[in-house]
C-alpha cells in the first residue's frame, strides 16, 4: 500500500512491538485496519460520526446496569456454566477458550501495560501519538485530555502503553489470530455449538479484533435476533456470526 520505505518507517516496527512476531506471520485482515489517506484527515477510522460519550463510557455503562431488572455481582468469578444453572441463558463474554477451560489449549492474545505520568500544562498536543521506531519500547503514548477538549485542566495525565505477550492472568486484550490460533478456534467453535443454552458474544467471545462500534453493532443485532428467537420458541443461535465468518 505504502511502499519499502514508508513501511519500514511507520508500519514494521510498531506491528511487530505491538504483535511480538514478524508482521508476515500476522492475518492481512490486522493491516487492513489501519486507513491510508492522501488528504490532511487525522481520524483513525473512516467513519462519518466519531465521538466517545460526554461524560466518559464509565457513566454510560453505569447509567445501563443501573436498570431495575439488572443485579450487578462483583467478586463473582465464572467458574462453569453448572455456576450459574439458574440462568435460562447465559451471555458469555469472556475468553471462548477460559469457558471450557482451556480444554484445546489457550489461543493467542497480546495484552497491554500502562506506565503513567503527571505533568502540568500540555505534554503532547494530542490524545494519541504512535512510536514505531524499535528503539522506543513502548508503542504509542495517551494524553486523555485531548479526549475531551471541551473540559479545561491546568495539569495533565499521559501513559505510555507497552504491548507483551498474554501469561495466564493477564488480561487479554487483542486476538493474534495466527494460523495456528484459527485452527484452535475451529475446534472451539465445534465445542461451543453444544452449548445452545449458551451466547458467545464481544471481541473475547468471538476472538475477533473488533472496534468499539462493532461490538456495539453486534450486540444490538444480537439483541433483536434473541429476543425473535424467544418470541418464535425457537432455538438462539451460539454467535452473532457464521462459523466461516468467524475463521475469517
Amino acid at each position: 500500500m505504502v511502499g519499502n520505505d514508508l513501511y519500514h518507517a511507520f508500519f514494521y516496527g510498531y506491528t511487530k512491538k505491538q504483535w511480538g512476531c514478524e508482521p508476515r506471520e500476522l492475518p492481512a485482515s490486522i493491516l487492513k485496519r489501519i486507513p491510508l489517506r492522501f488528504n490532511f484527515n487525522d481520524s483513525y477510522y473512516d467513519k462519518a460520526f466519531q465521538g466517545i460519550p460526554e461524560a466518559g463510557y464509565t457513566e454510560m455503562i453505569a447509567n445501563i446496569l443501573a436498570h431495575e431488572k439488572i443485579k450487578v455481582l462483583l467478586g463473582t468469578p465464572f467458574v462453569s456454566r453448572r455456576s450459574v444453572e439458574r440462568a435460562d441463558h447465559l451471555f458469555f463474554t469472556g475468553p471462548l477458550d477460559a469457558y471450557f477451560n482451556f480444554q484445546y489449549g489457550r489461543l493467542g492474545y497480546r495484552t497491554v501495560e500502562f506506565e503513567r505520568h503527571d505533568t502540568s500544562g500540555d505534554f503532547q498536543g494530542c490524545a494519541v501519538i504512535n512510536y514505531p521506531g524499535m528503539d522506543v519500547p513502548y508503542t504509542r503514548i495517551h494524553e486523555h485530555k485531548h479526549f475531551a477538549p471541551w473540559e479545561k485542566h491546568d495539569g495533565t495525565v499521559y501513559f505510555k502503553e507497552f504491548s507483551k505477550e498474554t501469561r495466564p492472568y493477564d488480561p487479554p486484550y487483542y486476538p493474534k489470530r495466527l494460523a495456528g490460533d484459527v485452527n484452535l478456534l475451529s475446534k472451539y467453535i465445534r465445542l461451543a455449538k453444544s452449548e445452545p443454552a449458551t451466547s458467545f458474544l464481544g471481541r473475547l467471545g468471538t476472538y475477533r479484533y473488533l472496534n468499539m462500534d462493532e461490538v456495539i453493532a453486534d450486540s444490538l443485532d444480537f439483541a433483536v435476533l434473541f429476543s425473535n428467537c424467544v418470541k418464535q420458541e425457537r432455538t438462539p443461535p451460539v454467535f452473532p456470526k457464521s462459523e466461516s465468518e468467524l475463521l475469517t
